[in-house]
């Protein structure tokens, strides 16, 4: 009986257990909020394509879990149109948003990530979306189907059989005046788009198939655009960076099956392999600070070590004594034509950077030397740099505070003249302290322009520094220069 009894409630346990066991994981809502979590969690960590990759999966999964309407599928888009801005995909963006907004018509950007670029893009988003009474009408003739299109309407196709061409449709408003509507697709496998251009049925339907030698595999990447005359994207739905995924069902000609996939679409080559239709997305993304050349590999995280060489010209206000020994009786300005500063740092976020630089004047032109010495024909400095960037995405304005020591110095010219010798140096430290402003655009995943305007005080808290007379004084440089990212 004991035996007995043990075995039974073995098997209730089991009973349990195994239910219990199989609701933990069979909770596709629970699942794609904790996914949507941990990919933003990379977000904030600078690693913007293992976000998108983790959403992509994401929504993949809760497609296939019959979720098309559930807000926390909304919320997954939102959280990857950020990911995309934040990438420099701009079309991405707009797509990863308008599947938002179709789904929740009111959804809002997470306060953590908001910024006017965002809002205006979400907003753009929510005004093109279908009407909620179901955008056009099931009457026949042009005029009827065509009343109450507004902007650009498909319906994403999440699965296709494997060998059979998949017929596609999409509905422009008259607000929408493309040269060509295309879809670009590609297989898991490879990584460059192919083009198939659309045909215009009625005033607001254009259609056409992904042929059925495409439809093999497990999976399928595509999208559907508007283009203008100088072939880039009016609108569309998905982009080569967040294209829309489809499973491949088994057919005939095909050995697909429904299997999980691991693929990552945002990074493949953003280029059509034809050359024609392009990927949709060399017209936005690549504006915006996105990939060089229009294509990338896929990369193992953000750069957020940098190297930045910069050069420029300074100036500065100065008074007190020159180098030479004479007095600077009227106050006046001085300059140091070239200036170099080269700087290394860490981004600790996208918008906060923290970095050492370098500051290498070199004073030109003096004609009065000191008795019976040169000169000195360098003014070095090192300086800690705190950079903090306006915007989310580390481009656009920034503001910058500096501290460090060294000397200044600035050729000025001279009240009284000596046998023509009227030319000497000011020299200012060896406390630096000062704060700037500065522009940066990104050139591609690894490079960015970079622009500043900075002010600079040397404080004399000795006055000598070696065999320099120091005195103070305000600086200011002009600079521009790449930062090339690790």
């Amino acid at each position: 009986m004991g035996t007995r009894s043990l075995a039974w409630g073995v098997l209730v346990v089991l009973g349990i257990a195994g239910p219990m066991g199989q609701s933990a994981h069979a909770d596709p809502k629970s699942d794609l909020v904790q996914k949507s979590k941990e990919a933003m969690e990379a977000y904030d960590g600078m690693d913007y394509d293992a976000a998108k990759k983790s959403l992509t999966q994401a929504i993949a999964n809760a497609k296939k879990a019959k979720l098309d309407k559930d807000p926390a599928l909304a919320k997954a888009y939102m959280f990857l149109a950020v990911s995309s801005f934040a990438g420099g995909d701009t079309d991405g963006t707009k797509a990863a948003f308008s599947a938002a907004v179709t789904i929740d018509p009111k959804i809002q950007i997470d306060s953590a990530y908001k910024q006017p670029e965002l809002t205006k893009l979400l907003e753009a988003a929510r005004k093109d979306a279908p009407a909620s009474s179901g955008g056009t009408t099931t009457a026949t003739g042009d005029g009827a189907e065509c009343l109450g299109v507004k902007g650009f309407q498909h319906t994403i196709v999440d699965t296709g059989k494997g060998g059979t061409a998949l017929p596609l449709e999409v509905l422009l408003g008259a607000d929408v005046k493309p040269e060509k509507v295309s879809i670009q697709f590609r297989a898991k496998e490879t990584p460059d788009y192919t083009e198939v251009k659309m045909t215009k049925e009625s005033a607001c339907k254009w259609t056409g198939a992904i042929p059925g030698a495409a439809m093999k595999g497990s999976l399928l990447f595509y999208y559907v655009a508007a283009y203008d005359g100088n072939n880039r994207v009016i609108i569309g739905k998905g982009s080569s960076g967040a294209p829309n995924t489809m499973d491949i069902v088994a057919g005939s000609g095909t050995g697909g099956g429904t299997g999980k996939d691991t693929e990552d679409p945002i990074n493949g080559k953003r280029v059509a392999s034809n050359g024609g239709g392009g990927s949709g997305n060399s017209g936005g993304s690549v504006s915006s600070g996105g990939s060089v050349g229009g294509g990338v590999g896929k990369k193992k995280g953000p750069n957020k070590v940098y190297l930045a060489v910069v050069g420029g010209t300074g100036f500065g206000y100065v008074t007190g004594n020159t180098e030479g020994g004479n007095e600077v009786k009227n106050c006046c300005v001085g300059n140091s034509l070239v200036v170099l500063t080269p700087e290394l740092g860490f981004h600790v976020s996208p918008q906060l950077a923290i970095g050492v630089a370098g500051r290498i004047g070199l004073p030109i032109g003096a004609n009065v030397d000191p008795p019976n010495a040169k000169h000195s024909e360098v003014a070095p400095g090192a300086l800690v740099r705190v950079r903090y960037t306006l915007s989310a995405t580390g481009e656009g304005v920034r503001v910058m505070g500096q501290i460090g020591g060294g000397v200044m110095r600035n050729t000025i010219k001279l009240d009284a003249a000596a046998n023509g010798m009227d030319t000497d140096i000011v020299a200012q430290g060896p406390l630096l302290l000062g704060a700037g402003i500065g522009f940066t655009k990104k050139l591609g995943n690894n490079l960015a322009f970079l622009a500043d305007i900075s002010a600079l005080a040397g404080i004399a808290v000795t006055d000598k520094l070696g065999t320099a007379t120091l005195n103070t004084g305000v600086g200011g440089d002009l600079s521009l220069g790449l930062a090339l990212g690790f």
